[in-house]
């Protein structure tokens, strides 16, 4: 645990744009592959952003959020690098944690975090699926998300599904490769450069045209 009082993780995934009737590639497909499937599992998360109206944590390309469901239930700070995201987690509380207010404001000033407010709110049904190694460890966690969201400032509300593929902690980046074609020929369109909280606020996604050494 950090000084702050959040717990630090990191994570390393890529995000897919998908059609409603998609599927994901079947259990056979990653058995050629030496992988097995996990049973899938669904939950219900919700979740609420905040930021000032003009940005200015989304402009350090820092998100915070407290949401409820999951296995990281929970007040979120998230710092998207070009290498993975860096993210502090606080436990569930009404009011935002005093860690995470000091987080904010090295970030943005003091007089900046009495404008923080929330953006935007999402309700994301999550199936998650996980590939399994020979050992039955597991090397990516694939989730299957249904979004509907609601900018807060404006009102207007969005719905899209995508796939992401998380890799596990200390495995390797040379797995997402793998699996990455088997999404592709799915149906699949990784893109990139693009958020929940973005998509929310009215930034459509961004297609990877060159997979091969994109970010």
């Amino acid at each position: 645990m950090s000084a702050n009082g959040a717990v630090e993780t990191f994570e390393i995934e890529r995000k897919y744009a998908v059609t409603e009737g998609a599927e994901l590639p079947t259990e056979g497909r990653f058995a050629e592959l030496g992988f097995t499937l996990d049973a899938p599992e669904r939950t219900l998360l919700e979740a609420a952003y905040f930021d000032t109206p003009e940005a200015a944590l989304g402009m350090q390309r820092v998100a915070v959020r407290n949401r409820l469901g999951g296995k990281d239930e929970g007040w979120h700070m998230k710092f998207k690098g070009a290498d993975g995201s860096r993210e502090l987690l606080w436990p569930h509380a009404a009011e935002m944690p005093e860690g995470l207010r000091g987080e904010i404001a090295q970030r943005i000033g003091e007089a900046e975090l009495s404008r923080v407010q929330l953006i935007a709110r999402l309700r994301t049904v999550r199936t998650v699926t996980r590939v399994l190694d020979a050992s039955g460890s597991w090397m990516v966690e694939l989730a299957d998300d249904r979004v509907a969201s609601t900018n807060g400032l404006t009102g207007a509300q969005d719905a899209w599904r995508e796939w992401e593929a998380e890799l596990a902690p200390d495995a390797s980046l040379d797995l997402l490769d793998l699996v990455e074609p088997l999404l592709l020929a799915a149906g699949a369109t990784r893109v990139r450069g693009t958020s929940k909280l973005q998509r929310a606020m009215g930034r459509p996604p961004i297609p990877v045209n060159d997979v091969t050494g994109a970010p």
